[in-house]
């Protein structure tokens, strides 16, 4: 055998048992989640009334990991199993800022929703992780309808977010970073 041709062999053989090492990452089977990152992007749209208004879209980015991959669901789940009736796995708690503090806005219903499929391909329990992102938007022309608590213009915001699993384990919640809605 050549030096090249050994060379070869022994190459592709230690590739193949640093590959055949690898382990799947042991995580909770309850979720884990972490801030990844917000994003405000600012639009022009027609207001319904023949007028223009700005919309901000928040678009809120989290890393998560789970342990048994029973993140998602999808709608024949939802429909084949009654316990799912109202199920929502993101949840979108919304603070403003008030004379420098923090306080809870109301929503109803509440921001947020589902994760409404299977993160897992082969549907086969087993660890995950991953980013996942949601969006909401306020828009400029209807702010009062909001809260009575929002202002007019450059109003502050932080969102605590949290996802459930499809056994309702509930993960940590994380807190974006602000973010300024409605700037003139």
């Amino acid at each position: 055998m050549s030096n090249k041709s050994f060379l070869f062999c022994l190459t592709l053989s230690l590739t193949l048992l640093i590959l055949s090492c690898v382990k799947e990452p042991e995580f909770s089977t309850t979720p884990a989640i972490s801030f990844e990152s917000i994003q405000k992007i600012t639009k022009t749209s027609n207001d319904g009334f023949g007028g223009k208004t700005k919309i901000d879209s928040i678009i809120m980015s989290i890393r998560f990991e789970d342990g048994d991959g029973d993140l998602g669901i999808t709608a024949a789940e939802m429909k084949e199993n009654a316990k799912y009736k109202d199920f929502r796995n993101f949840e979108v708690d919304v603070l403003l800022k008030k004379n420098g503090k923090y306080v809870p806005v109301l929503f109803s219903p509440k921001i947020g929703g589902l994760i409404n499929f299977q993160l897992r391909p082969d549907q086969k329990p087993g660890p995950i992780e991953g980013s996942i992102s949601y969006s909401t938007q306020f828009v400029y022309a209807f702010y009062k309808g909001y809260s009575p608590l929002f202002t007019e213009f450059n109003d502050t915001l932080k969102f605590q977010i949290y996802i459930k699993d499809k056994a309702f384990q509930q993960s940590n919640t994380i807190e974006t970073e602000p973010v300024i809605i409605f700037q003139k």
